[in-house]
């Protein structure tokens, strides 16, 4: 029975494997000529507009999203929660005020965020500890979390110094003579 399956299947593709190799042969040509046509369209329309340079050339792209929930939370009765992470600020619309006011947020939140990881390296210490002791044994899964944690730590440091840089880039950048 799968002999005589596999015999049809054969002739089938036999068959029919021409006239895909003729019909996909064909598509081509018609793809390169929508190709062609398209391109000689977009240097006819670059061509005829041209577009003033602007100011904001250097504007950096910053990941603003937020890590997971379970990151910043205490972990295993560890006491330790994440700091909040600051608020991102338009530079272009902020006053000077404000992007003073974010540059202190900045601050504090990487000294928070000092403060959290020595509380998360802390507490692995002193579980290490009372293993060491014979206490109840440590979990693996304990120190890939809690150094991921960490890691998460330092990346929102680094998160918020960026951002914090670039609205101040962009403050510059507005209220800058050359950009108006």
């Amino acid at each position: 029975m799968l002999k005589t399956v596999a015999i049809a299947v054969a002739l089938f593709g036999g068959v029919a494997a021409p006239a895909v190799i003729h019909a996909s042969s064909a598509a081509v040509p018609q793809a390169r000529s929508k190709t062609l046509q398209y391109q000689s369209f977009q240097s006819q329309t670059a061509a005829s507009q041209s577009f003033a340079a602007t100011c904001s050339a250097g504007a950096k792209k910053i990941d603003s999203r937020i890590d997971p929930a379970w990151v910043g939370q205490s972990f295993a009765g560890d006491g330790c929660s994440a700091p909040v992470l600051p608020k991102p600020i338009d530079g272009y619309t902020a006053s000077r005020a404000r992007v003073l006011a974010s540059m202190a947020a900045q601050k504090k939140y990487i000294a928070e965020a000092d403060v959290y990881q020595r509380c998360i390296v802390n507490y692995v210490a002193a579980r290490r500890a009372a293993t060491d002791r014979g206490a109840k044994p440590m979990a693996v899964a304990l120190v890939v979390i809690e150094n991921h944690r960490l890691a998460a730590s330092e990346d929102s440091k680094q998160r918020v110094a960026d951002q914090s840089n670039e609205t101040i880039r962009a403050y510059n950048e507005a209220g800058s003579e050359d950009c108006k």
